[in-house]
């Protein structure tokens, strides 16, 4: 099975915690995963949006519009209480985005946080990033 750009990023995010000091414990998943035990601090990456783009359809499908949305899910460590994780996990997968592979998908919207339903002492900061793909070439257009 071909990779997807959502497993793509998932990986990516994953390799960049994995190499982060503090940070190096966190889990990236797709929302499509099974749920396994859950840990925090995580990520869940979520197609929102994959639309082809009409104005390139011959019969096949050639560009699509996606949609993104990054959920960072954190609690309070010895160090830092959930909200400041949720913003500092978000600063780092923000200048991620930023860099050469992702810079073409442009964020949307703020970042808002809230308390995990059911859950006080978790808090939950959202991304959302969009963006135009060729698939027949692999290329990321920023989406006008």
């Amino acid at each position: 099975m071909e990779e997807t750009l959502l497993d793509q990023l998932k990986d990516d995010l994953q390799e960049l915690f994995d190499n982060d000091v503090d940070y190096s414990g966190l889990i990236v998943k797709t929302a499509y995963e099974g749920d396994e035990s859950v840990s925090y601090p995580y990520i869940v990456i979520e197609e929102l949006d994959n639309r082809d783009v009409q104005r390139f359809y011959d019969g096949e499908e050639h560009v699509i519009d996606l949609d993104y949305q990054i959920t960072v899910l954190a609690e309070q460590t010895a160090e830092r209480d959930a909200m400041t994780n949720v913003r500092m996990i978000m600063d780092k997968i923000k200048n991620y985005m930023r860099g050469e592979r992702y810079h073409a998908l442009r964020r949307i919207g703020s970042s808002p946080d809230a308390a995990l339903p059911g859950d006080s002492n978790i808090r939950i900061g959202y991304m959302r990033y969009e963006g135009r793909i060729n698939i027949d070439e692999k290329i990321i257009y920023r989406r006008s």
